[in-house]
C-alpha cells in the first residue's frame, strides 16, 4: 500500500480526514485481506474505492465520517444479499461478499452508462435488458429510489446492472420500471425517436403496468 498520509487514503475518513481514523480503517481492511487500488467516488452517505479481495476486483464502500454508518451499511448489505439469493444469475445488483460496521465489500461492476450504451450499441437490446433489470427489482419488492440517476444504470455488454443501493428499501409497491420509463424514455425525445416509440403509447402501457405488472411488462417490451 502507498503512504497512509496520501490524499487517496484520506478519503477513507471523508470529509474529516483524520489520520488516526484512516490508519484504523486501513488496519481493519488489511485484517480482511482487502487491498485498495483506487478512489472511485463519494456520495451522500458513502465513499467508494476499487480494491482487490480474494483475487477478485471489488468495490469497497466506506461510510462518510458525517453520517450514521452502521444502519445504512447493514441495510444495504442485507438488500444486496437478498437480491443475490433471490434472483441468482439474473440479479442486476452487485453480489456482496462481506460487511461490518465500517464498510461493505461487493462485486465491482464494469461497463458503460445507460446513455452511452443507447448511443453506441444496439438500442433495442440495451433497452430490453434495462427494462428487465428494473422489472426484476419490482418483482422482488425492492425500491431502488434512484433509478432516475444516470450513474446507477451500467450496461456490461450482456445486461443492465444496477448499482448503489444505499437508499434502497423493501416496498409493497416498488415502481423502478415506471421511474425508469418516466425519466429515461418519456422525457427523452431522442431515445423515443431511436426506438420508434410514441410517448402516448408508452403512457398507455404504464397505466396497464400499474394494474397488472406482468401483462404491462409484456406490452412495454413489445413496444420497445
Amino acid at each position: 500500500m502507498v503512504s497512509q498520509t496520501s490524499q487517496f487514503y484520506r478519503y477513507l475518513d471523508y470529509p474529516a480526514g483524520r489520520e488516526e481514523r484512516v490508519k484504523e480503517l486501513l488496519k481493519l481492511l488489511k485484517e480482511k485481506n482487502i487491498e485498495l487500488v483506487s478512489f472511485i467516488s463519494k456520495g451522500y452517505r458513502g465513499v467508494v474505492f476499487k480494491g482487490i479481495y480474494k483475487e477478485k476486483t471489488v468495490a469497497v464502500k466506506v461510510s462518510r465520517s458525517d453520517v450514521q454508518k452502521e444502519n445504512f451499511l447493514k441495510r444495504e448489505y442485507e438488500i444486496l444479499k437478498y437480491l443475490s439469493d433471490k434472483l441468482k444469475e439474473e440479479n442486476p445488483a452487485p453480489t456482496p461478499f462481506l460487511h461490518n460496521s465500517e464498510f461493505i465489500v461487493m462485486e465491482f461492476i464494469e461497463g458503460k452508462t445507460f446513455k452511452f450504451a443507447m448511443n453506441n450499441f444496439n438500442p433495442y437490446f440495451v433497452i430490453k435488458e434495462t427494462l428487465k433489470s428494473c422489472y426484476l427489482l419490482d418483482e422482488v419488492f425492492i425500491k431502488h429510489s434512484e433509478i432516475k440517476g444516470e450513474k446507477h444504470l451500467i450496461f456490461d455488454g450482456k445486461k443492465c446492472r444496477i448499482i448503489d443501493f444505499e437508499s434502497a428499501k423493501f416496498s409493497r409497491s416498488p415502481r423502478n420500471l415506471l421511474q425508469f420509463i418516466g425519466y429515461h424514455l418519456i422525457k427523452n425525445e431522442e431515445f423515443l425517436k431511436k426506438l420508434k416509440v410514441r410517448k402516448e403509447d408508452l403512457q398507455k402501457t404504464i397505466e396497464l403496468y400499474k394494474k397488472d405488472r406482468k401483462l404491462g411488462f409484456k406490452f412495454i417490451l413489445s413496444l420497445c
